[in-house]
């Protein structure tokens, strides 16, 4: 009887550090801190759990040897484009065989010159599309990217635009959440969330942006004129941002996705980005 008691307490010992070691692994990976407009935001578990692949609503692989795959199902510029490419300053967007590409043969690269004049117009190239956001409310984007060095934002303020939603309403059309990238103190380039409603800055510890390695960045948005909106973003698989309860479009406005190279002022002036694979898709995250 003795012996069997015994037995019993250090089975019920090992079950309470089981229990214990389960319970710290599921930790919030980051506390969530309001200072100065900043916040540290992630989610309770950098691991993702398992979702539902959704149904892929619209795909761009740059297989066609050029960017016509952001407008569908018109030609660029028609009156049913369902998105399109948009450059502003010094910029271009372009595809051809030379890029890195994450599949097949192509990308779209992304080039930006932050060297510009005082009278010409911030330096962005953004490829959209508002077919998708403007007909389902919640929906799931992919985006594959690559970065073939680092590059340091050095604007006042410094900031650099890579993904957004944008919202329409009669002559306004303003960012409401962006991707943004920022430096570490060691220099290493990482992406925090901006709210430019609210401006708020999420940042998160998670994950870096690695230097010539293509890597994939998915989102989910529910586009909402009031505080029911959400954002969640992965970074290959882990996710850094889950922000709920907030508004992410204008109440008597719509929703436009885009992704981008974007900003004022970059170390070094000229910057080159590639994206490939993007998609847009419904019921789950994409494939």
């Amino acid at each position: 009887m003795h012996r069997f008691r015994l037995a019993l307490f250090a089975s019920v010992l090992v079950m309470i550090a089981a229990g214990l070691v389960s319970k710290a692994g599921k930790e919030p990976a980051a506390r969530i801190l309001g200072l100065s407009g900043w916040k540290l935001a992630s989610s309770a578990d950098s691991s993702v759990a398992e979702a539902p692949s959704g149904s892929v609503l619209w795909s761009a692989d740059m297989e066609t040897g050029d960017l016509s795959q952001w407008s569908r199902p018109d030609v660029p510029g028609g009156p049913n484009a369902g998105g399109g490419v948009f450059d502003s300053g010094t910029a271009t967007a372009s595809v051809d065989v030379a890029s890195p590409s994450h599949s097949g043969i192509h990308s779209a690269k992304l080039y930006i010159n932050t060297l510009s004049p005082s009278e010409v117009s911030t330096s962005g190239v953004r490829l959209f599309r508002w077919l998708e956001p403007e007909s389902r409310s919640e929906l799931h984007y992919s985006v594959w990217y690559y970065f073939p060095r680092r590059y340091i934002p050095n604007g006042n303020p410094p900031w650099w635009n890579v993904f957004q939603w944008k919202s329409k309403r009669a002559n306004v059309n303003d960012p409401f959440f962006a991707l943004n990238v920022g430096n570490r103190p060691d220099g290493a380039m990482y992406f925090y969330l901006y709210n430019q409603n609210s401006q708020t800055s999420y940042s998160q510890t998670i994950k870096d942006i690695p230097e010539g390695k293509w890597f994939r960045v998915e989102a989910f948005y529910k586009c909402a004129g009031d505080h029911t909106g959400h954002v969640t973003f992965w970074q290959d698989d882990a996710q850094i941002f889950d922000v709920p309860n907030v508004q992410t479009r204008y109440a008597d406005g719509n929703c436009a996705w885009s992704v981008n190279n974007y900003s004022r002022s970059l170390n070094p002036s000229t910057a080159t980005i590639y994206i490939d694979d993007a998609a847009i898709c419904s019921g789950g995250r994409c494939p």
